[in-house]
């Protein structure tokens, strides 16, 4: 069972949209450079990124978070941002250059997790669970939604393909992917969604686990939660990477003397990226060369917990990877470029490449109760921060 809900969003207004919203994870806003005379910095700036500019002091966090409160009654009043007057579902689509992805938008009622219903595969940092918790409770403010996913229903795809027929409220993007929404205000609809998904047995959490756990801790009176609801088969994963920056340089001999207990290891032909798509394999970077890993027991589940188990703690002494502060993760489009900058400012780091989980492992995990290392899948999409905001109705910075 799912319990999705309606909710009153606050949107930008579309003359300044391009500015206020970056459409594209990792690179420019579609906007280009914000700072010509009358740009606009983008929402998650304004918003969201401000207090982790301050002191992490009573007082440096206080002026913060009364900083993010002016700036959105600000945005507001000078109709930079829209405050929708109904609750509303909304279809989300984004376009990427090979492919689509649609699903729900709405808020997730969080009793569906203490019930058992919404199921979980992922560890959490602490420190980022606690500075969104504090985000969370001092603001209300829901830049982008979690990510469940669900069987695929066909009550649900008929809503949204019925939804589709007509133009989008809002289209924002560029070329590397399009983002559309459709305002499902008709009750009829509303409530055909609401009971599709309340016949759904359990739904799974793909992607913000850190701010669902967040909400989750301050419970009461926080009770729901901004939520991207995709089907299986409309659910992209890429694999997490991680780079170890040891504390004194590791001795190359004696490092593959310690994966040759568990690896085949070859150079890579011509020094190319190794990037696995099979389980049982895994890319390592060392000094300028790049090596293929193969695991001797191809029976053995591989991805990032064998990595954390046989190499992260067995050979580095990482055994606590949401706290160690030697161990960095680089995930998405860019992230063989970030591997090459930490490798680059930290000449004795070593990075390990892994292959990208599956929808089935991921839900083969959950089910199983399994709880992988912190950042083990990249899921896609990545909403950008501000298509809607939900805030809490506790806060009244609306006004």
């Amino acid at each position: 069972m799912a319990t999705v809900l309606p909710f009153k969003a606050i949107r930008p207004n579309p003359q300044y949209a391009d500015q206020l919203v970056f459409t594209k994870p990792q690179a420019e806003s579609v906007a280009g450079d914000y700072t010509h005379e009358g740009g606009l910095k983008p929402l998650k700036t304004l918003l969201e990124t401000g207090a982790r500019l301050r002191p992490e002091t009573p007082e440096g966090q206080e002026m913060a978070y009364c900083d993010i409160k002016e700036t959105l009654r600000n945005l507001l009043r000078n109709e930079h941002l829209l405050d929708e007057s109904e609750e509303a579902l909304y279809v989300y689509e984004v376009t990427h250059p090979d492919y689509r992805q649609a699903g729900i938008w709405c808020l997730t009622d969080l009793t569906d997790y203490t019930e058992g219903k919404i199921r979980i595969h992922e560890l959490t940092l602490a420190d980022s669970v606690r500075r969104m918790r504090n985000y969370r409770a001092n603001t209300g403010l829901e830049g982008s939604p979690v990510l469940l996913t669900y069987p695929p229903d066909g009550t649900i795809n008929a809503v949204i393909s019925i939804v589709k027929v007509h133009r989008p409220d809002s289209t924002l993007g560029n070329a590397h992917g399009v983002h559309r929404l459709w305002k499902i205000s008709d009750r009829h609809l509303q409530q055909k969604l609401m009971d599709a998904f309340s016949k759904i047995p359990n739904s799974y959490l793909a992607d913000g686990h850190h701010r669902f756990e967040s909400a989750v801790s301050l419970a009461k009176p926080f009770r729901s939660l901004s939520s991207l609801y995709l089907s299986f088969d409309e659910l992209r994963i890429e694999a997490y990477h991680r780079v170890v920056i040891p504390g004194t340089p590791y001795e190359k001999q004696s490092l593959f003397r310690e994966l040759s207990k568990s690896f085949y290891i070859r150079e890579s032909t011509v020094n190319r990226p190794v990037q696995p798509h099979e389980p049982q394999r895994m890319g390592m970077y060392l000094h300028g060369q790049w090596y293929h890993l193969l695991a001797k027991d191809m029976n053995t589940p591989f991805g990032a917990e064998f990595l954390q188990h046989t190499i992260l703690s067995g050979i580095f002494d990482i055994t606590d990877p949401k706290t160690d502060s030697r161990l960095k993760c680089a995930g998405g489009e860019k992230a063989l470029e970030e591997i090459g900058a930490i490798c680059q400012a930290h000449p004795g780091a070593i990075a390990f490449t892994l292959s990208p989980l599956t929808v089935a492992q991921l839900v083969a995990a959950a089910d199983a109760g399994q709880i992988l290392p912190p950042k083990s899948t990249w899921i896609i999409p990545k909403v950008p921060y501000g298509l809607l905001i939900h805030q809490h109705p506790l806060h009244n910075e609306r006004t």
